[in-house]
């Protein structure tokens, strides 16, 4: 009987001990198995030292490729990728995808500073930055500065409002120094993760006239006007068309239209981007001068829609082909008085412009934003420090579009003739005192007609 209560007790601590190794192994492996939390470049762009970026190219002739790549890109419009290695503050990334990108910041920027994408993982699956698959190197086009967009883009991030992160680097070509770029995150299915904890929905850029008019439901009468950035397998326009649709709709009450808009599109967001353009001087904007540069994003778990602002190159009023000084710091804080683009643009003219509700909800946004981040003595903090973390690097830079005497002069005043619209660009904190002056005045008359 001992001998058989021997075996017992032995074999139930056999069992126990293969138990308990066995809870050990599958703890060990959920530990294993738990993922990391993404970076989505939030150690990239978080950083306030200005990074170091190597482009190397082994062919000799990477520039007449890359120039070619360019115009059939452009003909044919499909992104055509260089291989090259690429190193990001000492660490490389081998056989990435290079390209050049823009429009007027290709065509007309003067010199071997062309703006570029860069994707890592092109030719190499998985390869990332921080989890980013791409990157822009923004060449500051129009701006002396080399602020402007940088300003605009923190000031978004600040209000939590879906932008580009921005941060600066010295970007290197074979060894030789190309000049100072500002560097933005790319609109993708990453970005979208980063924000919105999905990437599901369809994703529209608003290019070229992206007016939000109405046009029937044929979503070929669209395609002109907006790209589908995503899903490009299913290519349906359905929930795009649905929300154009509704925001033309000129059947309900200001209330229910209110209402109905709230229930589709964050537009309080949407306000408080529209508030910065104006108050930035952000003129190539949908709610200033022309109606583009802006993504819009069906979010499939919220089922809203979401404004996603991008491009303040031309913040502070760098270029406009119309207005003088005087007139540009004299816009209405509603929208400006004078535009290039006369076509309809529906979503503004039926919201703070025609909506007594949604105006003077957006009033109440710009005034938030012009006594704090627009307070003189803020923003032009924020100017000194930027401008003084770049100036080295601006000042090493042979391959700027300006001088550095324009780079010191513009950061004060206003440099070309203020009176010739097309032919000066406007100081950044001159602009700003002139704008707020203004903005002030007429802000404090439209707030009390909403009373």
């Amino acid at each position: 009987m001992n001998q058989y209560r021997l075996l017992g007790s032995r074999y139930f601590s056999f069992i126990l001990m293969l138990i308990t190794a066995l809870l050990t192994q599958l703890s060990a492996n959920s530990q294993v198995k738990t993922p990391a939390k993404k970076d989505y470049g939030k150690s990239f762009f978080d950083k306030d030292s200005i990074h170091t970026i190597r482009i190397s190219f082994n062919e000799c002739n990477y520039w007449d490729s890359l120039t070619y790549y360019k115009k059939q890109q452009d003909s044919l419009e499909i992104p055509m990728y260089m291989q090259a290695a690429i190193t990001v503050d000492g660490k490389t990334f081998y056989a990435c995808g290079i390209r050049f990108k823009g429009e007027s910041s290709y065509q007309f920027y003067p010199g071997k500073k062309k703006p570029f994408r860069i994707k890592f993982n092109r030719f190499i699956k998985g390869q990332d930055l921080h989890g980013l698959q791409e990157i822009n190197l923004n060449n500051n086009f129009k701006d002396p500065t080399m602020v402007r967009e940088k300003i605009y883009l923190d000031i978004m991030k600040k209000y939590n409002l879906p932008a580009p992160r921005a941060t600066y680097a010295k970007v290197y070509l074979n060894d030789k120094y190309l000049g100072l770029y500002l560097v933005t995150e790319n609109i993708d299915d990453i970005f979208l993760r980063n924000r919105f904890n999905d990437n599901r929905g369809n994703l529209f850029q608003g290019e070229p006239l992206a007016n939000l008019a109405y046009y029937g439901s044929d979503q070929n009468k669209y395609i002109q006007k907006y790209i589908l950035r995503n899903n490009h397998s299913k290519n349906d326009w359905g929930d795009l068309i649905k929300l154009i649709k509704s925001i033309n709709d000129t059947t309900l009450s200001e209330m229910d239209y209110m209402k109905r808009l709230e229930s589709s599109i964050d537009i309080d967001q949407c306000m408080k981007a529209w508030a910065i353009n104006n108050l930035i001087g952000n003129i190539d904007a949908y709610n200033m001068f022309y109606p583009h540069n802006y993504f819009l994003y069906h979010d499939s778990l919220t089922f809203k829609w979401y404004w996603i602002s991008l491009d303040g190159n031309y913040s502070f009023a760098a270029w406009n082909p119309i207005l003088n000084f005087p007139q540009l710091t004299r816009m209405s804080v509603i929208t400006p008085d004078s535009v290039p683009y006369t076509g309809s643009r529906p979503l503004l003219e039926k919201t703070i412009i025609q909506n007594k509700y949604l105006r003077k909800r957006y009033l109440r946004i710009v005034e938030n934003l012009l006594y704090n981040d627009f307070q003189p003595e803020r923003i032009g903090h924020t100017i000194d420090s930027l401008t003084l973390r770049i100036r080295v690097s601006v000042y090493a830079d042979v391959n700027k579009m300006y001088s550095n005497t324009d780079f010191d002069t513009n950061i004060e005043s206003t440099i070309g003739d203020p009176l010739d619209p097309g032919n000066f660009i406007p100081g950044l904190k001159s602009y700003l005192a002139e704008r707020r002056k203004f903005a002030e005045t007429e802000l404090t008359e439209l707030l009390s007609k909403t009373e």
